[in-house]
């Protein structure tokens, strides 16, 4: 989550090194779009477009129609995957209008407060879908190791049939954030390194490749 698209390719240039699958560009603290199809020109992974407002636990302080903007010119200009909160307005509507401009979208549920029952996940997952997701994503916070294993036993559930992200934020979320592709997730997040995080409990990159090695499965 960089302020410039300049700082941004600098930071994927280094970043490649390290060998991630794909990357996640908060274009949160940016002012315009207009160049970011420079960010898509600096590596041949998978990139993600997220553009979260302040209101649901973002940075971005624009208009809803700015940040709207935004996440439809990452799309115009090759990013893979759009990032649309499922409480985004009209959002079964944008998420065609990204489809339509040849990007998956990744519809997302983010809870900064806590880890919602089985049930209230299952609700949550099902507004994704008939959101037309490409691929579901819930994130919430734990408050104790319990929140992690519902999450982990939630994807490993659901992941047969969609393309779902799910784990934990928080110090007690790290086993599901680690462990949730091992239980069929799509994909998990880690951090450019300590200190970069942009949501609390992510490791570094480094450190989440050393602990799949451990695990057997890198």
């Amino acid at each position: 989550m960089e302020r410039s698209v300049q700082r941004t390719v600098t930071v994927l240039r280094h970043l490649e090194r390290q060998d991630p699958d794909l990357f996640e560009i908060r274009l949160d603290l940016m002012k315009t779009a207009s160049s970011i199809s420079k960010i898509r020109d600096t590596t041949y992974r998978p990139i993600i477009a997220t553009n979260r407002h302040r209101d649901a636990d973002g940075s971005f302080l624009g208009t809803e129609e700015a940040r709207i903007g935004m996440l439809l010119r990452a799309a115009r200009d090759g990013f893979d995957y759009v990032d649309v909160e499922v409480n985004t307005k009209n959002a079964p509507k944008l998420v065609r209008r990204l489809q339509q401009e040849g990007a998956k979208a990744i519809v997302s549920y983010h809870n900064g407060k806590t880890t919602p029952r089985i049930s209230a996940l299952e609700s949550i997952l099902e507004r994704e879908r008939n959101a037309g997701a490409d691929v579901c994503k819930i994130v919430t916070t734990a408050k104790s190791h319990a929140d992690s294993l519902r999450c982990l036993s939630f994807v490993n559930k659901h992941a047969r049939r969609t393309k779902l992200v799910c784990f934990a934020m928080g110090k007690f979320g790290i086993p599901s954030r680690v462990l949730s592709p091992i239980f069929g997730a799509y994909f998990t997040f880690a951090s450019q390194g300590a200190g970069r995080e942009t949501a609390a409990g992510q490791i570094p990159v480094k450190s989440l490749r050393t602990l799949y090695k451990e695990f057997g499965v890198a």
